[in-house]
C-alpha cells in the first residue's frame, strides 16, 4: 500500500484579521491567557501561544494588507463559524466569574463533541464578533469491568470518586519523591489526573485502582502512551502499603491483563535510578534493564536520569511458566 503523502497530526495555528490590535490583545492575551510569543510590526502581526498551537493576529490596517487590496473589516463577512480552544483545568464556575469580571458574556454552554470526545464547552465572542468555544477535557468514561484479583489484592477500574482516597498519596512528598511531577495540591488536580488516565484520554481498560477488597484505593496502576502494541506502565502505593510485596503483586496482575487481554507485545517502565524499591519490583517481575537515558526529564529545577526496563510478551510467557521469584 502506498503511504499517504499527507498525515495530519493536529491544528498548528489559526490566523485572525482584527480591526483593533489593542482590543484583540486585551481579549486573547489578558482575558483568555494566551502568551505573547512573537511580534512583527512591519506586518502588523502578533503571534500568541495557545498550548501547542498558535493564534496569529493580523492588523487589517497594516500597509502590506492594504497594498494587496484587503477590504475594510466587516464583522458580517466571515466564513469561520467558530474557533475552539482547549482549556485545562476546566473549572467552569471560576471561568465564568473571570469572564464576567471582564465584561465577557457567555452566549451558550453545554456538552459538545471535540477531538478527544464529549466534554463541557462555553461559547463567547471576541471583540470583533468571532465565536470562541472554550472547551474542557473530555468527560471521563468509567467502567465496572474488568476486575483483576490476586492473592491479596483487587484491582478494579479507577473511578473519579477515587480522587478523595488517592489525593493524600499524591500529596505526600516522600511517596512522590521519584514521581514524574511534584506533589499535587487540590482535589480538582487529582480529579484531572484520574481523568487523563480514563477513556477517552487514555485507552479502555488502562487504569486500575489498587485495593485490598475492591473498595477504598490504596494506590493505582496505569497503562499509558500506548503505540503499536507497546505501552508504558506506572504505579503508586500509599506509604502504609510499602514493604509488603503489594507493588509486585499488582504489577504481575497488570502484566497478565496487558499481554493477554490488551494484546500488548511490549510493556516498559521508566524509573528514577535512585528509586531502589521500583527497581526491585521491576526485577522481581521479570523486566529486563535496557539502559539509562541521561538527564531525560526536568523536574524541580534539575535534569534527572531515567532507567528503562521492559518486558516482551515472549519473555513474559517464559517468566510466568517459571513462577514468581518471591514477594
Amino acid at each position: 500500500m502506498t503511504k499517504k503523502p499527507i498525515s495530519l497530526a493536529a491544528l498548528d495555528h489559526v490566523v485572525l484579521r482584527v480591526a483593533d490590535m489593542d482590543e484583540a490583545l486585551l481579549f486573547y492575551r489578558n482575558i483568555l491567557g494566551a502568551e505573547m510569543e512573537r511580534r512583527v510590526d512591519k506586518f502588523g502581526l502578533v503571534q500568541l501561544r495557545a498550548g501547542e498551537a498558535m493564534i496569529d493576529l493580523v492588523d487589517v490596517g497594516a500597509d502590506w494588507l492594504k497594498a494587496e487590496g484587503a477590504e475594510p473589516f466587516v464583522p458580517e463577512a466571515r466564513n469561520v463559524d467558530h474557533i475552539c480552544l482547549r482549556v485545562e483545568p476546566f473549572e467552569e464556575a471560576a471561568i465564568e466569574r473571570h469572564l464576567k469580571a471582564h465584561g465577557v458574556e457567555i452566549i451558550e454552554r453545554g456538552e459538545r463533541y471535540g477531538a478527544q470526545g464529549n466534554g463541557p464547552s462555553l461559547y463567547v465572542r471576541d471583540p470583533f464578533g468571532t465565536v470562541i468555544e472554550l472547551k474542557g477535557p473530555a468527560t471521563p468514561i468509567e467502567a465496572d469491568e474488568p476486575v483483576l484479583k490476586t492473592e491479596r489484592l483487587v484491582l478494579r477500574p479507577t473511578r473519579m470518586a477515587d480522587a478523595e482516597a488517592l489525593l493524600p498519596i499524591f500529596q505526600d512528598a516522600e511517596v512522590m519523591q521519584y514521581w514524574a511531577h511534584a506533589p499535587i495540591g487540590t482535589l480538582a488536580e487529582m480529579q484531572g489526573l484520574i481523568a487523563r488516565n480514563l477513556p477517552p484520554q487514555n485507552r479502555h481498560e488502562g487504569s486500575f485502582a489498587i485495593t485490598r477488597d475492591g473498595g477504598r484505593a490504596i494506590g493505582c496502576i496505569n497503562f499509558y502512551s500506548e503505540r503499536d502494541a507497546m505501552s508504558g506502565l506506572g504505579y503508586i502505593l500509599d506509604k502504609a502499603s510499602w514493604g509488603q510485596g503489594f507493588a509486585a503483586e499488582a504489577v504481575r496482575a497488570a502484566l497478565a491483563h496487558g499481554f493477554e487481554r490488551l494484546n500488548l507485545q511490549r510493556i516498559w517502565l521508566e524509573i528514577d535510578p535512585r528509586n531502589n524499591g521500583s527497581v526491585r519490583v521491576a526485577e522481581k517481575c521479570g523486566f529486563a534493564r535496557e539502559g539509562v537515558a541521561r538527564k531525560s526529564f526536568f523536574l524541580n529545577g534539575a535534569y534527572l536520569d531515567s532507567v528503562f526496563y521492559a518486558l516482551l510478551y515472549e519473555d513474559w510467557i517464559k517468566t510466568r511458566a517459571a513462577g514468581p521469584s518471591g514477594q
